[in-house]
């Protein structure tokens, strides 16, 4: 090759070539985007629907699953799940891997609207969101002195949360703590009937007397004088003079038979508590394609302004900052490249003992960092966790091959060549292995290019990026490195500096070792051969119970603990539990905030929580992990006190949980009961334990059946008495009004002592079409029943959830594989089931992983194949590969680590990394036996002299991966996990290839030559 020759020779052309490497990725890290995770667009789309008092059945027959109908027909949804519940359905869409989501949820609009008149009249248009983000990006709570909530509620409606949902990113803000407020009239059923007043007159006596609308104007020759009426109505007085009813002549007014007053609305009430104070929590979502680093600085910064500018006795706190644990991570991985750069940097100049040597292969890491950043950015990709990681190991890679380019130079000048014609004769042989090197690493990423989906696109960012920066340094390696060591390397007979000789002698020592164990390891290859087997076998039967995960459990530096409160508790008895868990949890000195929340009415049983942020990672001595069981054991030690604390993963999911649904096209009473069959089935199995199924029929609701004969013998219609019982008992808005420039609710409802129990709706009355009031219960038969709060769907059919907990020494891979095998055998075969949470994506990116791994594989065979021009000679390279890939796994083991997405990221790059071991060996013994030398001392000769530039490589690859071993802080187990890989499987794969490498090659070339003999005699023969 005469690029290495020309370099030489044009010195300043080759310091120009990577200087304009250093500007372009100046300028390109100046521009790149800093976020947590590589941007990729969300395949989920939401479709919510609200349908106030409607029953969970109802919200179920009436919308769920019509609209779930309309929209299964589209192409690219991999699956439909939904939840009915009391006056919502919320539909979740998942889409295939690959599939435009914004094509889709055009579609799924379409269809929406076509099957709008299928849905009730009474409730607002679907909502349909795709981009949303599912976890916090913020929540900030608000206190107030001297006053009530609800008037801190208003001012943050006026004043901030409009302020907030105009920041760019923001999809949403979520307000808990206090309602808005709304006029609520409250009727007294008893006084209407006594005046002969129904429902129905109520509503239109309010609509009809609060108007606000347009009176015209007077036009005179000269001007004109807009006219405004002034029907509408502000204050709870000018409510309670509306006239209901003239009842010949005697007015009846709606504060005859109600009650009014400025008071909350009628949405569910929540309850926020900081460190048990009483506050408003909002809590803000960014869209999925805003960058949550940087939403998170902007509105940090707009709180900023706003908190200059609030009321003396108004405060704010931010309870909880996504970004906060991003940017940690970030910020840790920063310092693993320097502490990277910095072990290299040592581990060269050791290996080298001198200076001058060692700045030609160290001054390629800031070369090859700079122009990576700035080739990441003509590509799109971000600087972001997987990104930097890919940086933090490409440090010992960018310097492997400077290292063997000067090392086979510095040979060259041992053996009598001048500096200048050593590094002609050096760069010249040693550019074949360099290239092929570099181009069997690139290889290694090929074959994700072909794959879709999540995984897919996070393999990318790392692969893309470490292969930018590979290529790169066997650039600078064949152009900058070969005319530096022209320049500047320097060889001494008798070296001067004891350090230099020190290092000398001991890779001399080590190279006649290696010489003489090599000789004895090609006389007994057999043996070797049958040894290496069992320890593969061994090693891998070893491996096979890591856990396997998506990704492994980060601190993520926030808590949460659940109270289960039993089924028909009081919301002030749930108050009292969560103050006394407050003050367990502030106890912990690891502890900074608690944030409580309850709802009321409760929905379900874990409905009240405590959301607890820890304190910096630096500022506290006990993981996350370690305080949840700190915090159970204190709960434990509390009679009454039913709570569990646990530490959520990024996503918000524990890794000790897993669940699946099952479906079947029947009732929810026949999923009950399948579902309780199946947990006393799975309980048998030791690795699953606390099994339940969220199908439970433990609340309880009222049947109301109207007697239709009765109603149509009184002339009743159904309507009617659906219309009453809906707005005395649920309630309903029916109008609006203003103060101030803001609108609020007009709400009616029966008052709260009707709303108690079922005997109170005897006072109830309904119209005739005659206009006599009949007494409800005369229509009307009310029965007792069981019913489940929230009914699922998955892909339309009926499903309830099973889930249960993982028991100690039992993996999620080996419960998932328990799992896939036991259901089939235990479901009738009308029952379908799928699984959910961590077991649904540890299914399928093992999928995606399986196939990368097999593709990368094929296609460093066929690389190599192509570069060595053999069909054999690839074998010889790979053979190492599996030892190091069972190495690596051992040593994950041994830190009680799993197979995740980052391991197996990991493990892919040791495919090319070990494979350039065996490269060199096989190509420098390939040359020998052209020039001459038999196979056997062309092998040994060759394995000897690539020894020390195999070592030091290797070493700097160990020292660069070093800093994420001993990695802390946030994303700390990511970075210790990957880097575990890399060390554990560079060291066996390393060793494998210093001895399997030689035995493989002796082996093949014996093949080899059987292969030519036969040709010869074939030809002969012919002959």
């Amino acid at each position: 090759m005469k690029l290495p020759a020309f370099c030489i020779q044009r010195p300043v052309f080759a310091t120009v070539l990577s200087l304009i490497l250093v500007m372009i990725g100046f300028m390109g890290y100046q521009n790149l985007e800093t976020r947590f995770l590589p941007r990729f667009e969300s395949n989920r789309v939401l479709i919510t629907t609200a349908y106030a008092g409607a029953s969970a059945n109802l919200v179920e027959s009436s919308i769920t699953t019509p609209l779930e109908k309309s929209i299964s027909g589209i192409d690219g949804i991999d699956y439909i799940s939904s939840d009915s519940s009391q006056g919502a359905s919320v539909i979740t869409v998942v889409l295939e891997p690959g599939v435009n989501i914004y094509n889709v949820t055009s579609k799924i609009r379409n269809q929406i609207a076509m099957a709008a008149s299928t849905l009730p009249n009474t409730i607002q248009a679907p909502l349909v969101q795709t981009g949303y983000s599912g976890m916090d990006l913020m929540d900030i709570g608000f206190t107030i002195q001297g006053e009530p909530l609800n008037n801190l509620r208003d001012y943050l409606d006026r004043n901030v949360i409009s302020r907030i949902q105009e920041q760019p990113g923001i999809a949403s803000v979520d307000v808990l703590g206090a309602n808005k407020y709304a006029m609520r009239i409250t009727l007294h059923p008893n006084q209407m009937t006594a005046r002969q007043i129904n429902i129905t007159q109520v509503q239109q006596a309010i609509q009809n007397s609060n108007l606000q609308l347009p009176a015209g104007s007077i036009q005179t020759a000269t001007m004109d004088f807009p006219i405004t009426a002034k029907t509408a109505l502000h204050t709870a007085a000018e409510f309670g003079d509306i006239v209901v009813k003239n009842d010949h002549g005697q007015l009846i007014y709606l504060k005859d038979i109600a009650s009014i007053k400025l008071g909350n609305d009628m949405a569910s009430k929540s309850f926020v508590h900081i460190n048990g104070d009483s506050a408003i929590l909002l809590t803000v979502y960014n869209t999925n394609q805003s960058n949550p680093i940087d939403a998170s600085k902007q509105l940090r910064l707009l709180l900023k302004r706003i908190g200059s500018q609030l009321p003396a006795n108004i405060h704010y706190t931010v309870t909880f900052d996504q970004s906060n644990f991003m940017k940690a991570s970030i910020s840790e991985v920063y310092k693993s490249i320097g502490l990277s750069i910095a072990f290299v940097a040592m581990i060269i100049f050791f290996s080298l003992g001198k200076i001058r040597s060692s700045l030609i292969p160290i001054v390629t890491i800031p070369i090859c960092i700079l122009a990576t950043m700035g080739l990441m950015y003509f590509a799109g990709f971000s600087i972001n966790i997987i990104t930097l990681l890919a940086i933090v190991l490409s440090i010992g890679l960018v310097v492997d091959d400077a290292i063997v380019v000067l090392e086979n130079i510095h040979r060259h000048m041992e053996n009598g060549l001048s500096r200048l014609d050593a590094a002609i004769k050096g760069s010249k042989e040693i550019a074949t292995p360099v290239i092929a090197m570099t181009l069997t690493l690139a290889a290694v990423y090929a074959p994700i290019g072909l794959i879709k989906g999540v995984v897919a696109h996070i393999f990318a960012s790392f692969a893309f990026t470490l292969a930018i920066a590979v290529i790169i340094s066997g650039f600078v390696a064949l152009t900058l490195s070969p005319m530096m060591c022209s320049k500047f390397l320097t060889h001494d007979a008798k070296p001067h500096n004891k350090l230099n000789q020190h290092i000398e002698t001991f890779f001399h020592t080590l190279t006649q070792f290696y010489q003489r164990l090599l000789s004895k390891v090609l006389l007994h290859r057999l043996k070797i051969v049958i040894v290496t087997v069992v320890l593969a076998i061994g090693g891998f039967i070893l491996t096979g119970s890591l856990q396997k995960t998506f990704l492994p459990k980060e601190d993520m530096g926030f808590l949460i603990t659940l109270l289960n409160s039993s089924t028909g508790s009081n919301n002030q008895y749930s108050q009292d539990q969560l103050q006394q868990l407050n003050r367990l949890l502030l106890q912990n000195p690891g502890i900074d905030k608690n944030v409580s929340l309850s709802f009321e009415p409760a929905s379900t049983e874990n409905n009240n929580m405590i959301f607890s942020t820890l304190k910096d990672y630096d500022k506290r001595n006990q993981s996350a992990n370690q305080i949840s069981a700190s915090v159970n054991a204190a709960f434990k030690k509390n009679a009454g006190l039913n709570a569990i604390s646990f530490a959520p993963s990024f996503g918000g999911s524990t890794q000790n949980e897993i669940a699946f649904y099952i479906m079947a096209p029947a009732d929810y009473q026949y999923l009950y009961q399948m579902g309780n069959t199946l947990i006393k089935k799975l309980s048998a199995y030791p690795g699953l334990i606390n099994l339940s199924s969220n199908i439970q029929f433990n609340n309880q609701q009222y049947d109301l059946t109207v007697n239709r004969a009765m109603a149509d013998q009184l002339q009743v219609s159904v309507s009617t008495i659906d219309n009453t019982i809906a707005n005395m008992l649920g309630g309903s808005t029916v109008s609006t009004f203003n103060i101030g420039g803001q609108t609020y609710d007009v709400d009616i409802q029966a008052r709260k002592s009707y709303l108690q129990s079922v005997q109170a709706m005897e006072q109830f009355t309904v119209p005739s079409e005659t206009g006599q009031l009949i007494q409800l219960t005369n229509l009307i038969s009310v029965t007792p029943v069981p019913t489940q709060t929230d009914l699922f769907h998955y892909n339309r059919l009926r499903a309830a959830e099973i889930s249960g907990e993982i028991a100690p020494g039992y993996t999620l891979g080996d419960t998932v594989n328990y799992l896939q095998n036991a259901l089939p055998t235990l479901l009738p075969s009308q029952v379908k089931y799928a699984f959910t949470g961590q077991a649904r994506k540890i299914i399928t990116s093992s999928n995606s992983m399986g196939t990368i791994f097999l593709l990368a594989f094929v296609f460093i065979y066929l690389v190599l194949s192509a570069q060595f021009e053999s069909f054999l000679d690839p074998f010889i390279i790979l053979l190492a590969v599996p030892l190091s890939i069972i190495g690596a796994l051992l040593s994950l083991k041994m830190v009680h680590g799993s197979i995740n997405l980052y391991t197996m990221i990991g493990l892919i790059t040791l495919v090319g990394l070990i494979s350039k071991h065996g490269i060199l060996i096989t190509q420098f013994s390939n040359t020998l036996q052209k020039e001459g030398k038999n196979a056997r001392d062309a092998l040994i000769q060759a394995a000897t002299i690539r020894l020390r530039p195999i070592l030091m490589t290797t070493a700097a690859m160990i020292f660069g991966a070093l800093p994420l071993i001993f990695a802390s802080g946030a994303s700390a187990i990511s970075r210790e996990q990957i880097g575990t890989v890399f060390v554990g499987g560079l060291l066996c794969g390393t060793f494998f290839s210093l001895i399997l490498v030689p035995i493989s090659y002796s082996y093949f070339n014996q093949l080899k030559g059987w292969f030519r003999n036969r040709a010869r005699s074939e030809v002969s023969d012919t002959i």
